[in-house]
């Protein structure tokens, strides 16, 4: 099944925070790399590939219909993320894709805050990006 898990506990512990998107506007996957290694051509001619000494991280850009409910705790629950890391907290999301290839179970920030439309009288229209830590 083709679905992204997102779940969060604040610092006070309490509430979990656990959301699942399974439905995704568009056809793409949401899930993609973070572009920090280069390829390039030396003035010689040789290839030069740079970059830091790790495996590119994903990113997620996800944008996925939600019931005006689940709306407001998934703002809730970034706002308890934003109050952490304002403190300075080690404080990242958990994510459990599934949209591609193998399952992949790792930790993100926010890079792209949410933002929410209407869709539809009784859903909301949820954006937001996510880059792996």
């Amino acid at each position: 099944m083709s679905q992204i898990g997102v779940s969060y506990t604040p610092s006070g512990g309490s509430p979990v925070y656990s959301f699942l998107f399974k439905e995704s506007l568009g056809a793409e996957v949401p899930r993609t790399y973070a572009s920090t290694a280069t390829f390039e051509f030396s003035a010689s001619g040789s290839a030069v590939t740079s970059g830091p000494s790790q495996r590119q991280r994903y990113i997620w850009a996800i944008s996925s219909p939600m019931e005006n409910d689940q709306a407001i705790a998934f703002d809730q629950m970034f706002r308890k993320w934003d109050e952490d890391r304002a403190k300075g907290l080690a404080a990242a999301v958990g994510i459990t894709d599934q949209t591609f290839g193998s399952t992949v179970d790792t930790s993100a920030v926010f890079s792209t805050p949410p933002t929410y439309s209407k869709f539809g009288p009784h859903h909301k229209l949820v954006s937001f990006g996510l880059t792996e830590v």
